[in-house]
């Protein structure tokens, strides 16, 4: 089988069964969290804690599972609950309480495995405002949009700890 369909050549794609522009908001906030889940692996390349691993494969479960219901884009059929933003919330503060207090703008730069994630972070912010913009058209889970915003919190803060521990 071919990798190549050539489908998609007249700028459209498929989106669960259906012809879409490839600008349509649902391609953009998947190729977003797509581009992010592929920093989250790259970043796993760097780290060797099994904690932080594991956290990072639950995260990239979440993504995948977000990406599905923002191309589904039936309510019916969310799986993303409160449940999902409290873990990565319980994440962070478990992590936070091994740094200092943030007093100033810092650059995450002193590891690679803190540049791939606060790579991994920015693209989930541009995926969280794409998302924002989508929400305005489209039904959206709203534990999506918390999930999503926390995650981004989470990257910087899992940053912090490989430049600063």
């Amino acid at each position: 089988m071919k990798i190549y369909t050539k489908k998609g050549d007249s700028g459209q794609t498929d989106l669960m069964f259906k012809r879409v522009s490839k600008a349509d908001l649902h391609i953009s906030v998947n190729g977003a969290i797509d581009e992010a889940m592929a920093f989250i692996l790259m970043s796993k390349h760097e780290i060797k804690d099994a904690l932080i691993k594991a956290d990072l494969d639950q995260i990239h479960d979440h993504l995948f599972q977000i990406c599905f219901e923002i191309a589904l884009n039936d309510p019916k059929k969310y799986k993303t609950t409160e449940k999902d933003t409290n873990w990565i919330e319980e994440r962070i503060d478990f992590y936070d309480k091994k740094l200092q207090p943030l007093t100033k703008f810092i650059k995450l730069d002193q590891t690679l495995a803190a540049s791939w994630l606060n790579l991994a972070r920015v693209t989930i912010r541009r995926a969280e405002r794409e998302l924002v913009l989508l929400s305005q058209s489209d039904e959206i889970n709203p534990y999506t949009l918390s999930y999503v915003n926390r995650l981004s919190d989470y990257l910087f803060t899992l940053a912090r700890v490989f430049d600063e521990l």
